[in-house]
């Protein structure tokens, strides 16, 4: 009898089960009315198309959306993603992608953080390898190796971690601390590790679209601490939807007469960017322009 009653209650489970399940699957994502009224929605459907519009009634499965196109009816069965966009970022009707890599220059950081759970790889000259990811809204930590073809790939090459701290982050003002330790952990040709790097602070004022960042940190070898600061100063600017303007400048202690000056370009999507930059020492005299070339994605 007691057999009998289960097979009936796993029957009972299992019809109920199956139609929830169904129904999961055929799901989609939320829409809703976004709360600023000012925002637009960024609506990817499943057929590779996209619409840019606002979400003003939502039911059951189906949702009203306004464009410029016209009126609309969706169904979250067919639509693989909502992405709330900003006003700022609408252009005449045109939506201008965030920079997915706004979270450094060419290689130095602004204060600006990534958020929990996004994170991003990039590739500085083919031979530098590097990482990052947001813990919290205010904690990124990151890793990174340099990839130089040698031997004895492990131990000739130097492995890099750094810690960033968002003291302040606003909508135009972000402030941040950090440190990159770098060392040649694996290289046994030397009594102990070789350990150097940097502790900096750093603020980057503006908007997503122009923003100026000024950072300054001590440099530090085998546990010394360098007596004067360097200073980076660099800036970035919107030339169009998708091309930004990068400039990264550094002053180096004892060197104050030769900057490491750069500028050029960032063009990126939604999730990639790639720099193209060139990189001089002023003041020396004679002109060596060495090309600078980056590339980042971010998840």
């Amino acid at each position: 009898m007691r057999q009998r009653h289960r097979f009936l209650l796993a029957l009972a489970f299992g019809a109920v089960a199956r139609p929830a399940a169904a129904s999961a699957q055929a799901g989609g994502p939320v829409l809703a009315v976004a709360s600023d009224s000012s925002a637009r929605q960024l609506i990817k459907l499943r057929d590779g198309s996209t619409v840019l519009g606002r979400i003003t009634q939502s039911w059951g499965d189906s949702a009203r959306v306004e464009s410029l196109a016209g009126t609309l009816v969706v169904r979250r069965a067919n639509v693989s993603s909502v992405k709330v966009i900003p006003a700022s970022s609408i252009h005449d009707g045109v939506y201008w992608p965030a920079d997915p890599n706004s979270t450094r220059l060419f290689f130095g950081p602004t204060a600006r953080m990534l958020r929990k759970g996004e994170g991003y790889v990039a590739n500085h000259w083919l031979f530098f390898m590097d990482g990052y990811g947001g813990v919290t809204d205010r904690f990124t930590l990151g890793a990174a190796m340099s990839m130089f073809p040698t031997d004895n790939f492990l131990k000739d090459n130097a492995y890099f971690v750094s810690p960033k701290v968002g003291v302040t982050q606003g909508e135009r003002v972000n402030t941040a601390v950090g440190v990159w330790v770098g060392g040649a952990p694996f290289n046994d040709e030397t009594e102990r590790a070789f350990t150097f790097g940097i502790a900096y602070g750093v603020a980057t004022w503006g908007s997503p679209d122009a923003s100026f960042t000024l950072g300054g940190g001590y440099g530090f070898a085998q546990g010394k601490l360098a007596r004067n600061p360097m200073v980076m100063a660099g800036a970035t600017r919107r030339l169009s939807r998708r091309v930004s303007f990068v400039t990264e400048n550094w002053i180096f202690p004892n060197v104050e007469e030769h900057p490491l000056v750069s500028a050029g370009l960032r063009a990126f999507g939604e999730s990639i960017s790639w720099d193209f930059g060139l990189l001089t020492v002023a003041g020396t005299g004679s002109t060596v322009v060495i090309p600078w070339i980056g590339a980042a994605w971010k998840f």
